[in-house]
């Protein structure tokens, strides 16, 4: 018993003494990757979009990296690509083969794509930031996007910084000083550094013109610009009037900060900045709460009788007539969203109306017109709910069409046994053939049964390649063979940059669906097919407008090349060409909330105004035609 009583107390000694060695060990074990991980462990994903796994840099080869990071850019058409491309670049992991400067190429296009209050939060997550001096002339760039003046100034100001960034002198770093200098207040030392980067080499006077602009009134103030951190800094400080252009081909990563920017709701009025807002949205740098102010209102609820007011003492007066009823919000929100020309725009209005129509739907179904029912179908699988779309389509007097019904049986497999077996049946002639054909290709590389249908692959009057894209669908193809999730992402994004869905190359959009496939992500692949399908389906309903005599009429410059379909009224958008620059034609932007809910309350004029002079009579057909 006495030995046993000694062992004890030896081994309790023992493992008193041994505990704080024990503890510190594991603190070191536990803190060691948060002190090591690196500038690729650091991660600030954008509102709303959810991390990757943390080895999706893995077997990625760095050259072909490099150039991804490089040459991507925000002008991402495909709605889920918007996603994609950021949940990669904002998303931390283990480091992949390769040198700092392929890390700092990662934190250059997370800059560039957006929005800059992710960005910024994600240079705040590196760890060790000050020891990288050229991270930290990114940083600063992003700091001044954000509005975060101090904050990027600060950086400059910093001695070890700053004399590393004197020792070269480069233009750039001078640039940056007479940057804060201007915003400081300090006009002397700014044309300073203006004069000594001229000095070394820079040529554009833009600088100079805006720093004499944030000095004071100018006469001849420089345009506003903001392809740099500096450059939106100093147009904002100046009071720079923004081009109207930013509404319709606006960079993302500008448009993000200029409404996150401290005053700018205040200093711009509404009208001016929804149409920002808009366009920031379908690109996929606003946050959820920016997005929810361009929601439509619902109406406030109808009373269940309503009364005319009659005369007190005037029984033979006659009640008042009360003001028409208006439109069922279902139809303002279908007008709404099939007045939408592009594939973000249609994205954009189901995301902002699909939480209404399924409450909608649950609630009173019958407040729905039966003509919108189809047209909400459609926007409820843009949002990606099918439950919501199977129940509209199973009340719509009218079917989904071939394409949406594909679309569907992707997003539910058990929709249909045969959905790509009877979309190619369901063609009538060899042109609708070989466009079933293409459509069946998608459908197939998001992992739909064939059941025997991949002979028609091989039939002739295939679409062929486009673009020259066969060196970079080779590199997405060895990069889905190492299992690359983060390289594939960027390569998938870098093949359909600046192309309309409506409008891709449908062999490098297959091979961009299996290749997400095969290294995992497949709800991604899948709502890339789904936009691709949707998106040559995309038809615009035509804007009816009083006619107007043959001498008013501005010449034609060039044939239009939409095409309209007779017996229906509609334009069909079924060769849009690629443009470097996405455009959301003016005409087709939908209502805004503002103008929605003043004539959803405003009681209408009984009285009917008198007809212009020199026009026609006004057709008898509705403003807005449902698609068929």
């Amino acid at each position: 018993m006495m030995i046993r009583t000694l062992l004890f107390t030896s081994a309790l000694f023992c493992s008193m003494a041994a505990s704080p060695v024990l503890g510190q060990s594991s603190r070191t074990i536990e803190s060691a990757p948060l002190q090591e991980v690196g500038p690729w462990g650091a991660a600030a994903l954008p509102l709303g979009l959810e991390r990757l796994d943390s080895d999706l840099w893995q077997g990625a080869d760095p050259g072909t990296l490099a150039l991804a990071f490089e040459r991507i850019g925000p002008d991402l058409r495909f709605p889920s690509l918007q996603r994609l491309v950021r949940q990669a670049v904002f998303s931390g992991g283990s480091a992949p083969l390769g040198d700092l400067e392929l890390a700092r190429a990662r934190f250059l296009a997370a800059n560039r794509l957006g929005p800059s209050e992710a960005a910024t939060r994600l240079f705040q997550s590196v760890p060790r930031l000050s020891a990288d001096p050229a991270l930290v002339t990114v940083a600063i760039d992003a700091a001044f996007r954000a509005g975060r003046i101090e904050e990027a100034c600060g950086w400059v100001a910093s001695p070890g910084l700053d004399e590393a960034n004197n020792n070269n002198a480069s233009p750039s770093w001078l640039e940056t000083r007479a940057t804060c200098y201007a915003l400081n207040g300090e006009a002397a030392a700014a044309n300073l550094s203006v004069d000594l980067a001229r000095g070394k080499g820079q040529t554009d006077t833009w600088l100079g013109r805006a720093v004499a602009a944030v000095s004071g009134p100018v006469t001849n103030p420089p345009p506003f610009r903001a392809d740099s951190g500096r450059a939106l800094a100093l147009g904002m400080k100046a009071q720079l009037k923004l081009p109207k252009a930013l509404a319709t081909n606006g960079d993302p990563a500008a448009l993000s900060s200029l409404l996150n920017w401290p005053d700018f709701q205040t200093r711009f009025p509404a009208d001016e900045v929804m149409p920002l807002l808009r366009r920031a949205a379908q690109t996929g740098v606003a946050s959820p709460a920016q997005e929810a102010l361009l929601r439509i209102p619902l109406p406030p609820p109808v009373p269940a009788t309503e009364t005319s007011l009659v005369p007190p003492g005037d029984v033979l007066a006659q009640p008042l007539p009360l003001s028409p009823p208006s439109p069922p919000i279902a139809e303002t929100w279908a007008k709404a969203f099939s007045q939408t020309t592009s594939a973000q725009g249609r994205a954009l209005e189901a995301r902002l109306m699909v939480n209404d129509l399924r409450g909608l739907v649950e609630t009173a179904p019958e407040q729905i017109p039966p003509l919108a029912m189809q047209t909400l179908a459609e926007a409820a699988l843009w949002a990606g709910d099918v439950k919501l779309a199977k129940a509209l389509e199973i009340r719509s007097p009218s079917p989904l069409s071939p394409r949406q019904r594909l679309a569907l049986a992707m997003l539910d497999p058990v929709a249909d046994d045969r959905p790509v077996q009877r979309h190619i049946e369901a063609a009538a002639n060899p042109s609708a053939q070989r466009q079933a054909i293409r459509d069946a290709l998608i459908a197939w590389s998001a992992g739909m049964p064939t059941h025997g249908g991949l002979a028609a692959l091989v039939q002739p009057g295939l679409p062929d390649v486009k673009n020259g894209q066969a060196g970079l669908r080779t590199a997405l193809t060895l990069a889905a063979e190492r299992g690359s999730k983060g390289e594939v992402a960027l390569l998938v994004g870098l093949a359909l940059q600046g192309q309309e869905p409506a409008s891709a190359d449908a062999e490098t959009v297959a091979i961009s669906v299996r290749a997400l496939r095969r290294v995992g992500l497949t709800a991604q692949a899948i709502e890339l097919a789904r936009d691709y399908l949707l998106a040559l389906d995309l038809v615009v309903p035509t804007r009816t407008t009083p006619a107007v005599a043959p001498a008013a009429q501005p010449p034609s410059t060039k044939p239009s090349s939409a095409t309209t379909n007779s017996p229906t009224g509609l334009r069909t958008n079924l060769s849009a060409p690629n443009q470097p620059k996405a455009a959301t034609p003016a005409a087709a932007t939908p209502p805004s909330p503002a103008s929605v809910a003043r004539s959803a309350s405003a009681p209408r004029s009984t009285t009917a105004a008198p007809a212009p002079k020199a026009r026609a009579k006004a057709p008898a057909k509705p403003s807005w035609t449902p698609p068929k």
